[in-house]
């Protein structure tokens, strides 16, 4: 998301951070870039600038950032080596295949979700074997950029014009702005190289031809002194309840392609309440059939047995109802 909003971006960070710990002031008029943040539990937007909207004060702090040179070429390549098994005389070379190995990874895991999105793209005239072909190129082009530009490598002089072509087959806004940039995104964290300090809370992403560049067509709100992307988030009237809640951490944690679609298009929240009243009426249901065929003990009788009775069908309806509706 920073990529698409703001492609010259360095080093980001909230207003609070720059303003209250790193004691640099946002300058007015600046534009406000927009993050999800989930860790309320409810999807948000979050908004941080660039360290080139800030301004300094005496005794300002500039960002920590974690710079590759010659003294870290062994330790690097070996944690590469220690990491994924791959070892190499050149640090780059390491990198591209590791990139490769983890953009493999992330096909296995999320295959039927990309393959699921691919309407409406010039994906569309591959079999499948074509999308996985087509997918892993481009991902994996969009990683080794990303980690090679990181590193001060310069990037430009490893690939040639015909480097990113196969990108343009992600010819949707859905797959171009998630499928492609969220395995990058989630590859190229997972093996960037890190000197081994603390870091300061910034945020950047770098996805050369990953993502539709927004930055040209997003429009702003003056919201105080700062311009603020006119974003939205569809979110619920009402909580989700128990069973909304289980299929959404589901999918976050095994769907991240499938999740992140339906969020950026609308339908996630929909989706989920129609679940719930689904799973609603199906435990109704299958509660009536089940003591149909089961009848419980006299309550007044034996209210200890009923009691475990009731518990029994319940767990039954439960593991049916998570089977076919939660976890499918």
């Amino acid at each position: 998301m920073i990529y698409a909003q703001r492609p010259d971006a360095t080093a980001c960070a909230d207003y609070d951070i720059w303003n209250n710990r790193m004691n640099r002031y946002v300058r007015r008029g600046s534009k406000g870039i927009a993050l999800l943040d989930e860790s309320s539990g409810f999807q948000r937007l979050h908004y941080v600038f660039d360290v080139s909207d800030t301004g300094v004060r005496r005794n300002s702090r500039d960002p920590d950032l974690w710079q590759y040179n010659d003294d870290l070429k062994q330790p690097v390549s070996e944690m590469l080596a220690a990491t994924y098994g791959i070892s190499g005389e050149r640090v780059s070379q390491q990198l591209a295949d590791v990139a490769g190995k983890l953009v493999a990874d992330y096909w296995d895991n999320n295959s039927e979700d990309i393959s699921a999105i691919v309407d409406g793209s010039l994906l569309m005239d591959y079999d499948e074997a074509g999308v996985e072909m087509q997918f892993k190129s481009a991902a994996a082009i969009s990683v080794t950029y990303t980690l090679l530009e990181r590193c001060g490598f310069e990037p430009d002089g490893y690939f040639d014009k015909d480097s990113f072509q196969a990108i343009y087959d992600f010819s949707t806004r859905t797959l171009s702005t998630h499928s492609v940039p969220q395995s990058a995104t989630s590859a190229a964290k997972s093996c960037a190289p890190s000197s081994g300090q603390s870091k300061q809370p910034f945020a950047a992403e770098t996805m050369k031809g990953a993502s539709i560049n927004m930055s040209s067509n997003l429009s702003y709100t003056q919201t105080g002194d700062y311009l603020l992307p006119n974003l939205t988030l569809h979110q619920p009237k009402n909580p989700l309840g128990k069973y909304g809640r289980m299929r959404l951490n589901f999918l976050k944690q095994q769907h991240p392609v499938l999740y992140h679609t339906m969020l950026l298009n609308g339908s996630l929240y929909p989706t989920l309440t129609e679940l719930e009243q689904t799973a609603a009426a199906m435990k109704k249901q299958l509660m009536a059939d089940l003591l149909a065929k089961n009848p419980a003990p006299d309550k007044e009788k034996n209210q200890m047995a009923w009691v475990q009775h009731m518990n029994s069908l319940q767990e039954q309806v439960e593991e049916v109802i998570r089977t076919e509706l939660i976890y499918s």
